[in-house]
């Protein structure tokens, strides 16, 4: 009996170790596999949630999983773990989110099938011309004894360039400017050397 209880108790403990070693790595390979995300690594980033799920079957993880499938344009995988992690995760927070992120993920399959399938399919073979494209309907030209008349009459006379009143609206304007920038910069050697519109950057 006693035998028996020490059997029991080895394995409980035995079991624990397990599940914390288990619960250690799952952690590590999500923190791994975070920051392979965050680097747009998003190969290296599905291994280690893929991993990590092995280790603890967490929804997150396959939530994860599917923004990685999403972000390396594999809809139909990020999909199949959108809908996986919702199954796993009914009450999910963002489960909006990921329902609106599955209804456009099948809208651009679709989309992409429909252009696959667009006529005309057949292949050209080599040294053959490509199929020529219809020709497009262009209005005839006509000419009016009227126009005919407008083209004939000479172009009025150019008005000379300074005489143009947008000119020396121009050079009003790139004087009130000039001024300003001398002054900002007058100011801004008067507050010192240390005077800076950045703020440092504090790491």
């Amino acid at each position: 009996m006693r035998i028996g209880t020490l059997l029991l108790a080895l394995l409980l403990a035995l079991g624990g170790v397990a599940h914390a070693d288990d619960t250690a790595e799952a952690k590590r390979l999500y923190l791994s596999g975070t920051k392979h995300f965050n680097l747009a690594e998003y190969d290296a980033a599905l291994n280690d949630f893929k991993d990590g799920y092995r280790h603890k079957d967490d929804p997150v993880f396959l939530y994860n999983i599917a923004q990685c499938y999403r972000l390396l344009n594999k809809n139909q995988e990020a999909i199949t773990f959108y809908k996986s992690y919702l199954n796993n995760a009914p009450d999910a927070p963002n489960r909006g989110e990921v329902l609106n992120k599955i209804s456009e993920l099948e809208q651009a399959i679709a989309a992409q099938e429909k252009a696959r399938t667009i006529p005309p399919q057949e292949t050209i073979g080599p040294g053959e011309a490509p199929p020529a494209s219809p020709p497009s309907a262009s209005p005839v030209a006509t000419t009016t004894p009227a126009d005919a008349a407008l083209s004939r009459q000479p172009a009025p006379a150019k008005t000379p360039v300074y005489k143009k009143w947008w000119l020396w609206t121009a050079v009003g304007a790139v004087v009130v400017v000039g001024v300003g920038i001398g002054l900002g910069v007058g100011l801004s050697q008067s507050n010192g050397a240390t005077g800076s519109t950045f703020p440092a950057v504090t790491f």
